[in-house]
């Protein structure tokens, strides 16, 4: 059995409001600014096993509010920021659609976990999904994995919003840095 066929639990993590400051359509990179904990807190999950994808919603390049050369600027930026602090991730998926286009790649909808799933090999069933919105954990959960909320970005007013969902989030936690620990810790229980 090669190692190709031993499949990697991951941490799928949201992009604005949970690694960086959300800035309402960020189409400046100038504006991209990591969390202090972002950069510090992905080496810990990849060193623990974890790969690590950010799954973003990026629904201002369908609005007009910026093309894709703004959007691979901002991530070539996003990148460039964890590079220098000794981070990388193992994949960033987009999707540039909005509800309207109903299309499946729009968290909470799965398509580009399966995606990031099959071209990376990974068991969703030991992933986790961390976000600041409803839609994020809900992704983690539809998966076939689990959703952490995080109070960062908009998390604090969208718990607001749990009560009206049939599923809840695994945890809710302050931060991606509390998120990560979660994850870390779910080693010794889960995987």
């Amino acid at each position: 059995m090669g190692k190709r066929n031993i499949k990697s639990p991951c941490a799928f993590l949201d992009r604005d409001g949970t690694i960086i400051y959300d800035r309402n359509y960020l189409s400046d990179p100038a504006q991209v600014k990591l969390y202090a904990f972002s950069a510090q807190s992905i080496k810990k999950m990849r060193a623990a096993g974890f790969k690590v994808i950010v799954i973003t919603n990026q629904s201002g390049i369908s609005r007009g509010k910026f093309s894709l050369k703004q959007l691979d600027s901002i991530h070539k930026r996003f990148l460039g920021l964890l590079r220098q602090e000794g981070a990388k991730v193992d994949g960033l998926y987009f999707c540039p659609h909005t509800d309207e286009d109903d299309c499946d790649c729009r968290k909470p909808r799965i398509g580009m976990f399966l995606r990031a799933a099959k071209e990376h090999n990974l068991d969703l069933e030991k992933s986790f999904m961390v976000g600041d919105s409803v839609r994020d954990y809900l992704a983690g959960i539809k998966m076939g994995g689990r959703g952490i909320l995080i109070r960062t970005g908009h998390g604090k007013s969208q718990e607001k919003k749990i009560s009206d969902q049939e599923k809840k989030p695994t945890i809710i936690v302050r931060s991606l840095k509390e998120a990560a620990n979660f994850i870390i810790k779910s080693l010794g229980r889960d995987l």
